[in-house]
């Protein structure tokens, strides 16, 4: 399949698949963070908020890009070759989650937890080694491009999460329990996706720490840039908590918890091409930059969609999920709307560079967007709370695109984002972003008109690639022609 000319094809409908799972998903979420701020409180959601990102570096360190180098390797390799090193990843992966757990505890105890936030902690902490075990076994799924199997997994996932959560928020539950579901849930996941996987990836694993070191070497650039690039962007909430007083670090874990939810959509895109990536940049490069070049299109395009719908509907947003006592996180959510263009480019260049085994480029972007979002969190998050954090979020996430298109023009030109498509949603979001910010107009009105001006202005630009045009019915898109 990851040869043939259908590959291309059945990537656009997969990731256009995942896409619309994850609305579904999102949806879901919204009515678990709804349940939660109003049934926690500002103070204890930011506490809420504050271990799942703490349990969210732990999960970004350990796996530290290890399931995209395990999707590559099993998309380039076969035999008892790929079978043993999908046990030694485990295997490894195991390990390290372990190891991750006593840290979370360590910090836990460190950081003067009361008795609840600590055994919540750990109980958060450990649902990071059931996901390991369960994200391990999606593998293969990804590999032969069974993206719809993909998708309703992680359905499942938030259906069962959100179910729990407000199952716990009608029993009057308090932090610890809510803590605990992501245990609960991910340990329920195994069974059907090992099935799945079954004749496709060993279910043993692999303790061979000689072999291990191997792994390690393998992945080692890549996995460091991975783990810093997730670590900093909840280090941001992390850090604001301890800086900022509890109400300041409640007012950005809402928005945060919007952010974060967002921040998934590029990657959640541009995975499902990484098999292809990978053999494309083993044996036709010419292939891999046509690739390459067409997921950038659609990433700006969104990102810059999801940038325009963000400076409208930040309040509307806020309003639904939080409720009033956080309006004032709506301003916090329209500075990080912002960068989210910078979140949707980067996730093709990221994962070109993956395929292209140019890691030191992905660490040194990641490193720098770490340095610079820590630093400025320490410095603006003290002085002017959740707005001064939004903002080391966007420096963050600027430093790290410019930091990974500077690696792909050092490394290959001929990955050059086209500059015409730059140019053409530039002028479609100019118009827009006035429409978004109009005041005296409700926000949910300002956002739905904001966008539906700059899709209308995208399509009249033909800016929209024309894989993307034939997922519509025949009587709908316009002629494509020969390619």
């Amino acid at each position: 399949m990851l040869d043939s000319s259908e590959a291309g094809g059945r990537i656009v409908r997969g990731g256009a698949l995942r896409f619309g799972t994850y609305v579904l998903m999102v949806a879901l979420s919204v009515l678990s963070a709804a349940l939660l701020t109003r049934h926690l409180g500002v103070v204890r959601f930011g506490q809420y908020t504050t271990v799942i990102s703490l349990v969210g570096v732990v999960a970004a360190i350990t796996d530290a890009g290890m399931s995209a180098i395990g999707t590559r390797e099993f998309a380039v390799r076969t035999g008892a070759e790929r079978d043993a090193l999908m046990r030694d990843l485990l295997g490894l992966r195991m390990t390290l989650t372990s190891v991750g757990v006593l840290l979370v505890t360590a910090f836990a105890v460190a950081a003067g937890y009361g008795t609840a936030l600590l055994l919540g902690a750990v109980l958060a902490s450990l649902s990071t080694i059931a996901l390991v075990v369960q994200h391990t076994h999606t593998i293969p799924l990804a590999a032969s491009l069974r993206l719809g199997t993909l998708s309703a997994l992680e359905l499942a996932r938030q259906a069962a999460t959100v179910g729990a959560i407000v199952l716990l928020v009608v029993l009057g539950a308090g932090v610890l329990p809510l803590l605990a579901v992501a245990l609960a849930v991910n340990l329920l996941l195994i069974p059907p996706t090992a099935a799945l996987a079954r004749h496709q990836i060993s279910l043993r694993m692999g303790l061979r720490p000689r072999h291990w070191t191997a792994l390690l070497r393998l992945t080692v650039s890549f996995s460091l840039a991975s783990a810093v690039g997730t670590l900093y962007m909840f280090t941001a909430q992390i850090l604001t908590s301890l800086v900022s007083g509890a109400y300041q670090s409640g007012l950005f874990a809402a928005s945060f918890r919007i952010f974060i939810v967002v921040t998934v959509v590029p990657g959640l895109l541009v995975s499902g091409a990484l098999p292809l990536l990978a053999r494309a940049a083993r044996d036709d490069r010419e292939r891999l930059g046509y690739v390459v070049r067409r997921i950038f299109e659609v990433s700006l395009i969104l990102g810059v969609a999801a940038a325009v719908g963000t400076l409208g509907g930040a309040q509307f947003m806020i309003h639904v999920v939080a409720g009033a006592k956080y309006a004032a996180a709506a301003k916090v959510l329209q500075l990080q709307g912002i960068a989210l263009i910078a979140t949707f480019a980067l996730a093709g260049w990221s994962y070109a560079l993956l395929s292209l085994r140019r890691y030191t480029g992905v660490l040194l972007a990641n490193l720098a967007a770490f340095l610079v979002s820590c630093s400025l969190t320490l410095v603006l998050a003290n002085g002017h709370g959740a707005i001064g954090a939004a903002i080391a979020t966007l420096c963050g996430e600027s430093v790290l695109a410019l930091g990974l298109l500077a690696a792909i023009l050092r490394g290959h030109p001929e990955l050059r984002p086209p500059a015409g498509i730059v140019l053409k949603v530039a002028l479609a979001a100019a118009p827009t972003v006035v429409l978004a910010l109009l005041s005296g107009v409700p926000s949910l009105v300002r956002a739905v008109l904001a966008l539906a001006v700059y899709g209308l202005l995208i399509v009249l630009m033909r800016a929209v690639p024309v894989e993307v045009l034939e997922l519509l019915p025949a009587g709908v898109r316009r002629p494509t022609g020969s390619r």
